[in-house]
């Protein structure tokens, strides 16, 4: 007697798919919290740079991109982006 193949699973994004979304908070040019963890950017910096690098090593340690939720207070909105090991980003959504 043979085993059932199981159903073929459908297309995933490049995603970790059972990644959950990194959440990114941003309150000025230079500070934000990633998962509630404070994160500052040197003078003259921006945080922007600092996020996407801190997410850039989180995919390299996982081997896959990582998913985010970034929320930004100084301009009201939010995004999700998908990034990747090489520092490459992509909006989902």
């Amino acid at each position: 007697m043979t085993e059932p193949t199981p159903p073929p699973t459908p297309a995933t994004p490049a995603a970790n798919p059972g990644a959950a979304d990194a959440q990114v908070h941003v309150f000025s040019p230079n500070a934000g919290l990633i998962d509630g963890v404070p994160v500052t950017a040197p003078p003259y910096g921006d945080i922007q740079d600092v996020v996407l690098s801190i997410l850039q090593q989180r995919a390299q340690q996982l081997g896959a991109p990582t998913p985010a939720t970034i929320t930004d207070n100084r301009y009201g909105g939010a995004i999700r982006l998908l990034i990747y090991p090489d520092g490459t980003t992509e909006q989902l959504d």
